[in-house]
């Protein structure tokens, strides 16, 4: 990402851009993407973490302020520069300590700034897209999880069953059965 902008395909509803494109940044080392598997920003996460500010986590907006200044705080003091302008092995670099001080001081400000954002990725990539992430169900079908759906056969509920041959639905598929119900 170093030196290139963030344009989101999404309307902010809480952070501005230079937030968002932190927070993209930071969910993209968290659940980075690999040839054939999209990660945390091909997911959408930075969408979910966005419209979960403005919405249902909106008491944790000071601590996003406030974690988004000290991370970068950290960035510029452990690899000399803003998080957005290092490259992806320096970001990276930067998460991996962060991730180590997260451990050994659990109760300082930044360690659990982080954990919470790693906490809302993982919500945000294997969440149900009506939530704003897990774009084009890649977190579902990464794990084989079939989604959101009104029941099991029989078939379904034995063990070992292979559960990727289960149609995918989101809460959007099952809603728009009931309308064509009626």
């Amino acid at each position: 990402m170093t030196g290139s902008a963030f344009h989101p395909d999404f309307a902010l509803l809480f952070l501005n851009p230079r937030e968002a494109a932190t927070i993209d940044a930071i969910v993209g080392q968290i659940i980075p993407s690999e040839e054939g598997s999209p990660g945390a920003r091909e997911a959408g996460v930075t969408e979910y973490i966005d419209r979960a500010l403005s919405g249902f986590m909106r008491d944790l907006q000071p601590i996003y302020r406030e974690g988004l200044a000290e991370f970068e705080a950290f960035a510029v003091e452990t690899a000399g520069a803003a998080y957005l302008d290092l490259d992806g092995e320096q970001q990276l670099a930067v998460i991996a300590e962060l991730d180590e001080l997260s451990g050994a001081r659990p109760d300082a400000f930044l360690g659990q700034f982080y954990r919470i954002v790693r906490e809302h990725t993982v919500q945000g990539f294997f969440g149900d897209p009506a939530y704003g992430g897990n774009r084009d169900v890649v977190g579902w079908k990464l794990v084989g999880f079939p989604g959101a759906q009104w029941g099991y056969t029989p078939e379904q509920m034995h063990p070992g069953v292979d559960s990727t041959s289960i149609p995918i639905l989101t809460v959007k598929d099952l809603y728009s059965r009931i309308g064509s119900m009626k």
